[in-house]
């Protein structure tokens, strides 16, 4: 009787097992940790949890968490670029590179702030690539973003930010309200309106929590445009 039990519960972790191997080789590769600091971790999209290290390969799917003084840089596999800043949640929804028009990469900003750089599929199928944070949605033409969702409570107004180093976005809504947002402005959605006050606005000023750190350098190296050799 033991024996069986003991069979059957063998076989059970044999299929468990086989499921979850499965599900994860259909999780495609979108790209790899260049550089991290301090704490951080990946969550996978079968919600296994492990920590962040240099090399460490990011699914399609994937959570990456960051502490306070923790940072990650990863490098897509179409090239893009992105900064998950300290005390941040960002989940890559959805990444497909075939080198088709089909490409798409869908990132969602649960929380913190996020840089990111256009690579091959955003300067090809800009209509593919997406950024959502809480009721906002950002699509790219060329661009270098930095997205930061404020909470209630924080030293700055409660809200959604969206600054703009290079190129421009649209910036829409789910009440329907779109804007377009060019080089070194920034479009805000605030949590709470006042009297009078538009849901979706243009800040002229670059945000003051937004600082630059030594992963910008990184970043400005990596996107840099390649000189022709003489």
């Amino acid at each position: 009787m033991s024996f069986i039990a003991s069979s059957k519960n063998s076989f059970r972790l044999v299929i468990l097992a086989g499921v979850f191997f499965a599900f994860n080789a259909f999780a495609q590769e979108a790209g790899r940790v260049t550089r991290s600091s301090g704490k951080a971790t990946i969550t996978s999209s079968a919600n296994q949890v492990k920590p962040l290290a240099n090399g460490d390969t990011i699914n399609s799917g994937d959570t990456i968490t960051t502490e306070e003084d923790s940072q990650v840089l990863i490098r897509l596999k179409d090239n893009s670029t992105m900064a998950i800043r300290p005390k941040s949640k960002i989940i890559i929804a959805e990444f497909k590179f075939d080198k088709q028009p089909t490409d798409t990469i869908k990132t969602n900003v649960v929380s913190g702030t996020l840089r990111a750089v256009s690579g091959q599929i955003g300067k090809g199928q800009p209509d593919n690539v997406k950024y959502e944070a809480n009721t906002a949605t950002i699509g790219i033409r060329g661009t270098d973003i930095e997205l930061a969702i404020i909470p209630e409570g924080a030293k700055d107004r409660a809200g959604v930010y969206n600054y703009v180093h290079a190129g421009e976005v649209q910036m829409a809504l789910t009440t329907g309200e779109k804007m377009i947002i060019t080089k070194e402005l920034t479009g805000f959605t605030p949590d709470k309106l006042l009297p009078g006050e538009s849901r979706l606005q243009v800040l002229k000023d670059r945000p003051a929590f937004l600082v630059s750190g030594g992963f910008d350098a990184l970043i400005n190296q990596l996107t840099a445009p390649r000189l022709p050799m003489r």
